[in-house]
């Protein structure tokens, strides 16, 4: 047998089953006082700034992002910038915890617990509400009591933000350290509060508790172990409270004050790494517990001596307790893993899928940062690196209608050597005949007009038989076939794409005819051999270009085209490369300029 000091058998086995119904009733009406607190946060309006309609209209520099001093456009729109949230998040976060208090101490096998609830045992079955709406009625007090401060306190840290958005509503430009000191509270906001909340929760139990020693309605022994059971609850409820404003800050406030991320960069601004995250639920989640059942049943050994309480009667009432524990630190575990992963799992996930549409081409997607700590790192970073994804691939597109994708491609993979490369090929050049005479006659916008018709058809047909255009000067063409991209059969290609560009040329004199203008005519040289490719010119300054013997023929046979009166003249080495002759007629070989021998040359029939 276990003996207590100051009850008999007979009355805790009474009080047992008492208490038993008691339970019943207050966790059917426990709640009533948390959700009436919370309705009440929903009246105070007052004390939050809720809508910001125009808050960016009347900035100094509507639209920029990131700009010192003020707040620009964002994903998050006027009526989720809400304080509210905070204060229902305060205020819930005291009534929970003095709740989860109030179970663990009416579930503990003490002496002065049983004292407390004394009135219990006397009252009938139908006389349970009243003593209950009394003992509610006390609870909502001490509510009220712990929650107007908590509000207030909030609503204290919260004014850098609240100055800075009413600033906002009313048109008023935004100070850069103003700005900085609401961004620096928003990230410091749950460290700030839970750390005030953790005072209460320890200062606040051991007054209460003291009072109890002082009237002599218990032991300092047990208002010690009170007062600290009520402080580690604090630790744990404050501990959900911190994720919780963490996670409303980041859903709420942070990608309107920090559309840019860039939280790891504020000055002043606390963090919580990864690391410490996961070693802080271990600590709420795991250890606590187990210290808090521990503390009892040391505390209750000094509440009870041998003789009085029956073995199984003491060991109902520690299952009883172990269970009020157990199902709270279930919650609050479950609770807390839910907040700590969706704090890590959340940016990673986001990272994740901003990384799947770069993959996809996407240089538009970017990371959403809401933290400061590793993951909000590496989210600023991995903007960095998409931000010069994006800028490259706008310098690729751009770089791309001045020189070919090949081109593009071969300069932007640095393939091509600094001395050039010598490559097989077939080059081509086209030039306008009596384009002096045009130009002379006509004004510049209709020349550059003219001028822009004619290179895109001529363009467009080499193009489609694989060849590349290397550059345009004046009215003329430089166009090259397996280079830098070699293929089998570039002489065909080029002949085919010189009898292409003449249908093409005909067609455009047709328009230009009808429209009252002077028709084109045009001479083709066509020459195949070896060519260096590579880029010329200055350190500061290159160009793709082809060089050698094989384009300085091409440029001669092409000049050659208005001695003989034709469109189109291949060489006879291009003639041999082909697979398919088409009609043609061998010309005697002619000198050309700057040539030591002579050249035979085809015309194209």
């Amino acid at each position: 047998m276990i003996v207590g000091k100051t009850a008999s058998s007979r009355d805790f086995s009474q009080n047992y089953h008492s208490r038993v119904r008691i339970s019943r009733l207050l966790l059917n009406t426990l709640l009533i006082p948390t959700i009436s607190c919370h309705n009440m946060t929903r009246r105070m309006k007052s004390l939050v700034v809720d809508d910001f309609p125009e808050r960016r209209g009347n900035m100094k520099k509507r639209g920029e992002r990131g700009a010192p001093g003020e707040v620009s456009e964002s994903e998050v729109s006027e009526s989720d910038v809400s304080l509210t949230g905070l204060y229902v998040i305060s205020v819930k976060a005291m009534a929970i915890g003095v709740a989860i208090v109030f179970l663990l101490n009416f579930a503990t096998p003490t002496d002065f617990i049983f004292d407390r609830f004394a009135d219990f045992k006397a009252a009938a079955t139908v006389s349970y509400a009243p003593v209950v709406a009394k003992r509610l009625i006390g609870f909502l007090l001490v509510i009220l009591f712990i929650a107007t401060p908590s509000l207030l306190v909030m609503h204290w840290l919260l004014r850098p933000v609240i100055n800075c958005l009413k600033g906002m509503k009313n048109g008023i430009q935004v100070e850069a350290a103003m700005l900085e000191g609401a961004r620096r509270r928003i990230i410091n906001l749950p460290f700030f509060f839970v750390g005030i909340q953790l005072c209460v929760w320890v200062v606040l139990p051991a007054l209460i508790f003291y009072v109890f020693f002082l009237f002599r309605m218990m032991d300092m022994r047990t208002a010690v172990v009170f007062s600290t059971r009520a402080s580690m609850v604090g630790f744990v409820i404050s501990s959900i409270a911190f994720y919780r404003i963490e996670d409303y800050c980041r859903k709420k406030l942070i990608p309107f004050f920090f559309p840019e991320g860039q939280l790891a960069g504020l000055q002043g601004a606390q963090h919580l790494a990864i690391g410490r995250r996961i070693l802080f639920f271990y600590a709420m989640g795991a250890v606590l517990p187990l210290v808090i059942l521990l503390v009892t049943l040391i505390t209750v050994q000094w509440e009870l001596a041998p003789g009085t309480m029956p073995a199984k009667e003491y060991g109902m009432r520690i299952i009883a307790f172990t269970v009020v524990l157990s199902c709270f630190f279930l919650i609050s575990a479950g609770i807390l893993n839910r907040l700590v992963a969706r704090s890590i799992v959340a940016p990673i996930k986001n990272i994740l899928d901003v990384n799947a549409r770069i993959r996809q081409g996407d240089y538009t997607a970017r990371i959403k940062v809401v933290s400061n700590d590793e993951i909000g790192i590496l989210g600023d970073s991995g903007n960095a690196m998409i931000q010069g994804l994006r800028e490259r691939e706008t310098l690729r597109t751009a770089f791309g209608q001045y020189v070919t994708p090949e081109i593009r491609d071969e300069i932007l993979s640095n393939r091509i050597p600094l001395d050039g490369e010598r490559r097989e090929g077939t080059v081509m050049f086209s030039d306008l005949e009596n384009f002096t005479p045009f130009v002379e006659n006509n004004p510049p916008e209709e020349v550059m007009r003219s001028m822009r018709a004619y290179f895109t058809r001529m363009q467009q047909t080499i193009r489609k038989h694989r060849g590349l255009v290397i550059q345009f000067v004046g009215d003329e063409i430089e166009a090259v076939f397996g280079v830098p991209v070699y293929f089998e059969n570039h002489a065909d290609a080029a002949v085919h794409a010189a009898l292409e560009m003449r249908k093409a040329l005909e067609a455009l004199n047709r328009e230009r005819t009808a429209e009252g203008k002077t028709p084109f005519a045009h001479g083709i040289g066509i020459h195949s051999g070896s060519v260096l490719a590579g880029n010329s010119g200055s350190e500061d300054q290159s160009a793709y270009c082809l060089i050698g013997n094989t384009v300085n023929v091409a440029a001669r046979i092409q000049g050659l085209t208005r001695e003989i009166g034709c469109d189109i003249l291949i060489s006879e080495e291009t003639v041999e490369q082909l697979s398919v002759s088409p009609k043609m007629e061998q010309l005697p070989p002619r000198q050309v300029k700057g040539y030591s021998k002579s050249i035979t040359v085809y015309r194209l029939l």
